[in-house]
C-alpha cells in the first residue's frame, strides 16, 4: 500500500545539480534504499546542498545524456564561493520553480519498478492543496529516499498564486486578516496558542477570577490520517472546537494549541467534579463521523487553581508534565498536576542526564533469572534484567529508573548495554567450554522503531562471535505499537536471521490474538496475572479455563509456551496439567547476579557433565 503522509509546497531557486556520469543497477538501489550512492557521499549534508542524493528526471530542454530515464546526483546552491562542491562531476543548471514535496509510505522493498510506481502515484494523488496547482507536463521530478519514507519532489504550476502559499508582505492583508491569523487557527476557525496565552496573562482583568487549566491531546491522532485521510483528522479538529464552544459554562477559555494539542481554561472545582466534567466531554468526541466504531481517547494534563495562581503563562508547562505521565492505551486519561510530580519530573531529567555517565562507569548491572523445563525441572533458558549500581552506591529499583528511560530514546541504550553484557559473558562461557542456552534480552518499543535495527543488532552480536540462537529478543506485547505491520516485519527480519522472538505479558494487551498470526513468535510469555490466581480453589476457576485455552492455542500455532511468575508448588503442578512447558519465577530462583547463577546453574552443568563422561571412559 501507499501513503502520501505529507505534502509542501515550496519555492526552490535556481540551482546546480551535480550527478553521476553513469547510473549502474547498484546506484539505483542505492537510491530505493536510502543509502548515499558511494561516490557522491563525502558531498552529503554539506553547506548549500537541497535534500538527500537523489534520483532526478530533468526536463526536455536541459535533459544530459539518458537523463530521460533518470540521473543521480545532489541539488547545490548556485554560485556560493563558500560551498565546496564535487567539480569531478558533470552538472546541469536547474532553473527556479514551484515544487510539490510529498513524503510517501510503502511497503515491501523498493526496487527500480516499484520506485516508478510510487513517482507515478505522487504525481496523481489529490490532497487538500491540489486546487492551488497544476502538474507541469514534462517539467522536473525527484525521488528521495529518507528513513522509511520516500520523498518526491515534482514542478507545478501556480494557479492563481493563492496567498496563503506564498510568502507575501504583510501589506497585502488588511487588518481584519492579520489579526485573524495571528489569533486564529487556520483549519478549525478556532482560536489559537497565542490568542489563549493572552488570556492566561490578563484574565484577572475579566469577568474570570479562578480557574483550572486544562492541556490534551488525541490518542494515536496520526493513525487516523493515515486510516481515513487528512479530511477525517480535520474533521475531528473541527468538532473537538465546537464542543469547547458549546461548553461555555464551565469552559471560560479554549484554544487549538499545534497538531492535536488543545487548551482550556475551566471552572475551579473539586477534583471528582472537575473530572467528571472533563470524563463526559471526552466521551462526546469519542467518534469519528467517517467510522462511528472507531473510538478515539485523549491524553489530559489538569492543573488546580492553587497552583495555576503563581504560574501565569508556565502553567501549560505544568499541564504538560501531568499529562505525559499518561501510559495507558486504549482510554482516556485525566492527570492531575501534583507537587509530587514535578519532583518525579525532575528525578527523571536528572537519570537521563546522568545515563552516559553511568554507562561509562560501569554502573548497569546484569541479572539473570531461570527458566526451568516444567517436566525436568532443569534449567532452559534465562532472562536478562537490568540493575542500577546507582554511583555505586547500591542497587536502585527497577522502578525508580525504568519508567523514566522508556518515555524516549533513552531506553534504547540501556537495551543495548544488556545485550553487550549477556554477549560478552556468552562469549566467556564458551571459551570456557561451558554448556549454553539462550538468554533472552528486553527489546522495547522505541528500539523496535530504530531504522536498520536487524542489522544493527546482529553487528553487535556477531562482535562477540556468539551464535545467534543463544539470543533471544523478548517484546513486550503490552506496549502497543503505532505500526504494526512495520513490527511485524523487522521481528521477521530478526528471526531470518537466526535469533529466537519471545513476547512477553501476553494478555494484558489489546491486540494480542490478532498479533499471533503474525508474528514469528517461537515463545509465548503468559503474564503473572493469570498465574496468580490458577491454583485458587474455586468452581469455575475461570484463570485455568483461559489459560487452557491460551497454552492450547499456542501448542497448535507450534509456539513454546512460558508461564511467568510462579511463586507457588500448586501453581506449578496446575500448570504442568495444562502442558506448559517451562517456568520462569521465585518458585525457582528470583534473578541473581551473573557471578551466582554462573555458580548455581553453568558449573554445576559443567562439573555434573565433566564426571559423566570420566564415569564413561572409565567404564
Amino acid at each position: 500500500m501507499i501513503r502520501v503522509t505529507s505534502t509542501l509546497i515550496v519555492h526552490r531557486p535556481e540551482r546546480i545539480l551535480y550527478y553521476l556520469p553513469e547510473i549502474t543497477d547498484e546506484v539505483k538501489q542505492c537510491i530505493a534504499d536510502g543509502v548515499c550512492p558511494p561516490a557522491l557521499e563525502p558531498y552529503l549534508y554539506r553547506f548549500g546542498t537541497y535534500d538527500e542524493a537523489g534520483l532526478f528526471f530533468l526536463p526536455e530542454e536541459i535533459q544530459k545524456d539518458n537523463s530521460e530515464k533518470g540521473i543521480v546526483g545532489i541539488e547545490y546552491r548556485k554560485d556560493d564561493v563558500t560551498v565546496e562542491v564535487p567539480e569531478f562531476l558533470p552538472s546541469v543548471v536547474l532553473p527556479a520553480c514551484h515544487v510539490v514535496i510529498q513524503d510517501i509510505t510503502y511497503e515491501n522493498q523498493l526496487d527500480e519498478e516499484r520506485l516508478q510506481e510510487v513517482i507515478s502515484y505522487a504525481r496523481r494523488e489529490k490532497n487538500d492543496r491540489s486546487k492551488f496547482y497544476r502538474y507541469v507536463e514534462g517539467g522536473l521530478v525527484a525521488a528521495f529516499s529518507v528513513k522509511e519514507k520516500l520523498r518526491v519532489m515534482y514542478e507545478i504550476k501556480l494557479v492563481n498564486e493563492p496567498k496563503q502559499f506564498l510568502n507575501n508582505g504583510c501589506e497585502d492583508y488588511t487588518k481584519e486578516e492579520l489579526y485573524h491569523r495571528a489569533y486564529y487557527d487556520i483549519i478549525t476557525g478556532f482560536n489559537n496558542w497565542s490568542w489563549m496565552w493572552e488570556c492566561l496573562l490578563t484574565y484577572y482583568l475579566g469577568s474570570v477570577k479562578d480557574y483550572a487549566f486544562v492541556h490534551f491531546d488525541i490518542k494515536d491522532f496520526k493513525m487516523v490520517n493515515e486510516l481515513y485521510n487528512h479530511h477525517a483528522g480535520n474533521d475531528l479538529l473541527l468538532h473537538i472546537t465546537q464542543n469547547i464552544a458549546k461548553h461555555n459554562d464551565w469552559i471560560y477559555y479554549g484554544a487549538r494549541c499545534h497538531n492535536d494539542n488543545f487548551a482550556l481554561m475551566i471552572k475551579d472545582m473539586p477534583e471528582d467534579e472537575t473530572k467528571e466534567k472533563l470524563s463526559a466531554f471526552f466521551e462526546e468526541i469519542s467518534r469519528l463521523d467517517v467510522n462511528p466504531a472507531y473510538r478515539i481517547y485523549y491524553r489530559c494534563g489538569v492543573v488546580s487553581m492553587r497552583y495555576a495562581m503563581n504560574m501565569g503563562e508556565t502553567v501549560a508547562d505544568y499541564a504538560k508534565m501531568a499529562q505525559a505521565t499518561g501510559t495507558r492505551i486504549n482510554e482516556t486519561e485525566i492527570l492531575f498536576y501534583t507537587n509530587e510530580m514535578h519532583e518525579d519530573i525532575l528525578w527523571g531529567k536528572q537519570l537521563k542526564a546522568y545515563l552516559d555517565t553511568a554507562i561509562r562507569s560501569d554502573e548497569f548491572l546484569v541479572y539473570l533469572q531461570p527458566k526451568m523445563d516444567i517436566e525436568s525441572e532443569s534449567i532452559s533458558g534465562a532472562e536478562a534484567l537490568i540493575r542500577w549500581n546507582y554511583k555505586h552506591k547500591g542497587l536502585m529499583p527497577p522502578y525508580r529508573f525504568i519508567p523514566y528511560f522508556e518515555a524516549d530514546d533513552s531506553i534504547i541504550k540501556v537495551d543495548e548495554v544488556v545485550l553487550h553484557k549477556v554477549c560478552a559473558k556468552l562469549k566467556e562461557w564458551k571459551e570456557k567450554g561451558y554448556s549454553l542456552f539462550p538468554i533472552s534480552v528486553n527489546l522495547s518499543r522505541k528500539h523496535m522503531e530504530q531504522f536498520g535495527l536487524a542489522d544493527h543488532l546482529v553487528g553487535i552480536v556477531d562482535s562477540y562471535g556468539v551464535d545467534h540462537s543463544l539470543i533471544e529478543f523478548e517484546l513486550t506485547e503490552s506496549a502497543a505499537y503505532d505500526n504494526q505491520k512495520y513490527m511485524v516485519s523487522v521481528l521477521h527480519e530478526l528471526k531470518s536471521k537466526g535469533f529466537l522472538i519471545s513476547m512477553d505479558d501476553f494478555g494484558t494487551g489489546y491486540s494480542s490474538f490478532g498479533l499471533l498470526k503474525d508474528m514469528p513468535l517461537d515463545t509465548l510469555k503468559i503474564d503473572k496475572s493469570f498465574v496468580d490466581l490458577i491454583a485458587v480453589e474455586e468452581e469455575p476457576n475461570k484463570n485455568k479455563i483461559i489459560l487452557g485455552h491460551i497454552i492450547s492455542m499456542a501448542k497448535d500455532l507450534g509456539i513454546h509456551c512460558l508461564a511467568e511468575g510462579a511463586e507457588e508448588y500448586a501453581q506449578v503442578v496446575a500448570l504442568r496439567e495444562l502442558g506448559c512447558e517451562t517456568i520462569q519465577g521465585y518458585y525457582y530462583s528470583k534473578p541473581i547476579d551473573v557471578e551466582s547463577f554462573e555458580e548455581q546453574y553453568i558449573l554445576y552443568k559443567y562439573i555434573k557433565r565433566r564426571k559423566e563422561m570420566f564415569i564413561m571412559r572409565k567404564a
